[in-house]
């Protein structure tokens, strides 16, 4: 299979979630990217682990991916993790308070 056609179906996954999804259109191609870059690399095993053809686990890898990467990133920002990770670091290194 080619790459070409391994990224297809997860792109037209990521689409199809991509109507669900809130944000700008510079946020949406970035989730369409990582969409479609999880299902390159998972939709080859989640289709040998389910014995469903390549394609299809492509497409629902690609759908269902890019929403819950959506859904990660929008409990990271309610979450305000950025600044836990930032003072964290910052008092492992022993940096001062800004």
């Amino acid at each position: 299979m080619s790459h070409v056609e391994k990224l297809l179906p997860g792109a037209m996954g990521s689409v199809g979630a991509m109507l669900w999804v809130q944000g700008t259109w510079k946020r949406k191609l970035g989730l369409l990217a990582f969409g479609t870059a999880v299902t390159y690399y998972m939709g080859p095993w989640v289709a040998h682990e389910t014995d469903i053809p390549e394609t299809v686990a492509g497409l629902m890898v690609g759908l269902f991916g890019m929403s819950i990467v959506d859904s990660l990133f929008r409990a990271w920002q309610d979450l305000a993790l950025s600044s836990l990770v930032r003072e964290f670091i910052r008092a492992r290194l022993g940096l001062p308070k800004e």
